[in-house]
């Protein structure tokens, strides 16, 4: 039998896709589970106490600092998670990202055919958030170059998008919304005129093969007629989109992907260059993700109560990562509409993102939610319905850049219009994802990780070489702990790819044998952590010299004003004035208003509070302005699902976990009683 040329290409995709399928999902790698009456049970929690203390005024800390994340991650696995690729004409020099790694049962950095057009790209948009955060020390990165130029040297000089290296003919993904707003990201940060052409050429292709209608009741959409296989697929280049409509546009669940990325590159562009076609075309993309072609939301759409997931078992639909990347880029959209004066339209899209992000989490409603310290499952499971109700639950780490982004930009809102001012606690949910599984995912060689790889080296040895005496097999786990610890060393500062609850270790298996644990670390995770430590350090300091807003506590320089941290150890915040008249320093939710106090330059004053905020009046430059609280500590028993429904019990101190129980196995999370001192790191 002949196959055509594009029965051909969707061959070549299946099995590439299944390929990636596989890598977070192995069939015979399920631990399996029995229904468990803990799947709706609501989370609890309980007062401990509050911890009060006398203010200390101090004015450098050594507490959690999202540019020092950032910062390492740039230097770790940004600059080390890559290799020489080739050389363009003039001997420019081209850097290829790795996708498909692991740091357990051994480490080891492998290629993949999505490391060009997808972990390439996103590593850029790492870089470009870089530039904002570290100025002139991000200058003249010769591995940012020459991931910019391995990018280009596979991009369709006609339409702009890029392809998989490895694969013909040459596929251009139609999720790639991603491309445009990086580009635009680092256009603004570098000011590099043509990739803002470029980012305009992305854009005009992903319109080009988008059809737009009008949808009863509901108004403009945007839809696309091909795609699927975890949104890789999209159109070969030099060919015509697909006219007519097929019979089903859902894409294996991954119609929503299409969508919503596109959605947020459209609003970018707005945010860019006031293009009010762009705006109207990210609108439609986004009326179409709130409204499922089908009753049982097989093409993965947003429900208007913020749930998505078919009981079909249509794999995208209820793909976390999927879902959670559309949601900062609604919120974009929905600040864009309110800003040109389409406030009701904007509203719309604010609440529908605020719904699905509390789906997330809301047991009652998701029996797959995730947990309070940001965690959520790859996959909604049990929403998925019995083909996948053993399906093991892993936090992907694509997903914490997305939710923490979502909840500070939740949290930014409350400043887009007076009937959201209440959406300032989204803060807390900010701090509490960041300050939790954000910073405990955050892959480093540590005592417990050189423990659990000796462990696992030791099984592999011993079963690799069985007939060995005990010095031969000693000899043989020494070389392979030397080689492990040198490629995992490339992979610091990055989040792990897959992770369990409360641990690092996966809920699967290793696919070559079950005795020995897995520890994913997928190239496209690697940049949430700058990603979360952005939106973080974006939201700390905001405003202008007339009004500054300190958001969130946590240590940040800025222009405006410095702020000095001594959460979680103390409930104090100190802000020393730079270029401020009026500051305002936002209290989190859970403090006592009555117990709060306000000083400026130690001397005790009367608070004045604006809403959430106390507030300072006709400040100087110089001035330290404190804020003190008694500090909740709270005791929270929640029910997560990874390879089965288990109850945790977990201590809080504000917005800060420092234990849990029970704890993971082979590298605990949540273990920390260093934060449970008063004693303030300087």
């Amino acid at each position: 039998m002949i196959r055509k040329p594009r029965e051909m290409l969707s061959l070549t995709f299946s099995i590439f896709l299944l390929g990636l399928f596989l890598i977070v999902f192995d069939g015979n790698d399920l631990k399996s589970a029995e229904p468990n009456p803990l799947k709706t049970k609501p989370r609890e929690t309980r007062v401990i106490g509050h911890a009060a203390y006398e203010p200390s005024f101090l004015t450098k800390t050594g507490t959690l600092d999202p540019v020092v994340i950032a910062r390492n991650g740039w230097k770790g696995y940004l600059t080390k998670m890559c290799e020489p690729w080739g050389l363009l004409p003039g001997l420019k020099p081209t850097i290829r990202c790795f996708f498909d790694n692991r740091v357990l049962p051994f480490a080891e950095l492998k290629h993949h055919a999505v490391d060009g057009f997808d972990i390439n790209v996103r590593s850029l948009g790492a870089h470009a958030i870089l530039h904002e955060m570290l100025g002139k020390e991000k200058r003249d990165d010769p591995i940012e170059a020459g991931m910019l130029a391995y990018v280009m040297s596979l991009s369709d000089p006609e339409g702009g998008l890029p392809y998989s290296p490895d694969l013909m003919p040459r596929q251009c993904a139609l999720g790639h919304g991603e491309t445009a707003k990086t580009a635009m990201m680092l256009y603004e940060q570098t000011g590099t005129a043509w990739l803002k052409d470029w980012a305009a050429m992305i854009l005009k292709t992903l319109r080009r093969y988008a059809h737009e209608s009008h949808l009863e009741g509901v108004g403009p959409i945007a839809e696309y007629y091909q795609g699927g296989n975890g949104g890789q697929i999209g159109f070969v280049v030099g060919t015509d989109p697909v006219a007519e409509r097929p019979e089903n546009v859902a894409f294996d669940g991954w119609q929503h992907l299409y969508l919503g990325w596109n959605l947020w590159a459209f609003a970018k562009w707005h945010q860019l260059t006031g293009d009010t076609e762009a705006l109207n075309f990210s609108l439609a993309l986004a009326n179409r993700i709130t409204n499922s072609a089908d009753e049982y939301g097989n093409d993965g759409s947003y429900r208007p109560d913020g749930s998505f997931g078919s009981t079909q078992a249509v794999v995208g639909s209820f793909h976390g990562h999927g879902h959670t990347h559309p949601l900062p880029g609604l919120l974009l959209l929905g600040g864009q509409l309110i800003k040109s004066e389409r406030k009701k339209e904007g509203l719309r899209f604010i609440e529908q993102a605020r719904r699905t992000f509390e789906f997330l989490y809301d047991r009652s409603r998701n029996p797959d939610a995730g947990s309070q310290t940001g965690w959520v499952p790859e996959f909604l499971s049990v929403v998925a319905g019995e083909p996948w109700k053993n399906h093991p639950g892993d936090c992907e780490g694509c997903t914490m850049g997305d939710v923490a982004q979502t909840a500070a930009r939740l949290g930014a809102a409350s400043r887009l219009d007076k009937s959201l001012t209440h959406m300032a606690r989204y803060y807390d949910r900010a701090e509490q994802i960041f300050r939790g599984q954000v910073v405990e995912s955050i892959f480093h060689i540590t005592p417990k990780y050189r423990a659990a790889l000796e462990k696992s080296l030791k099984l592999v040895v011993k079963k690799a070489m069985p007939d060995a005496d005990a010095a031969t097999q000693s000899s043989e786990v020494e070389k392979r702990m030397k080689e492990s610890l040198a490629t995992a060393a490339r992979m610091e500062g990055r989040l792990v790819g897959l992770c369990g609850f409360p641990d690092w270790e996966n809920n699967r298996y290793w696919d070559p044998d079950h005795d020995l644990p897995k520890l994913n670390m997928m190239g496209c995770c690697a940049d949430a952590a700058i990603r979360a430590a952005h939106a973080i350090w974006t939201e700390t300091v905001t405003g202008d010299a007339g009004e500054t807003r300190v958001n969130l506590a946590f240590n940040r320089v800025s222009p405006l004003v410095e702020v000095v941290s001594c959460l979680p150890h103390r409930g104090e915040v100190s802000v020393l004035v730079k270029d401020a008249r009026r500051i305002l320093i936002r209290i989190p939710e859970w403090a006592p208003k009555d117990r709060t106090k306000a000083y400026v330059d130690k001397e005790n004053v009367p608070v004045e509070w604006k809403g959430a905020y106390v507030l300072f009046e006709q400040v100087r430059p110089g001035q330290q302005l404190t804020v003190t609280y008694p500090l909740r500590i709270t005791e929270v028993k929640e029910v997560i699902k990874g390879h089965e429904f288990v109850e945790y019990t977990e201590k809080w101190r504000g917005n800060t976990i420092v234990d849990i129980s029970p704890p993971g196995t082979w590298i605990p999370m949540f273990q920390r009683p260093e934060l449970e001192s008063e004693q303030v790191p300087r």
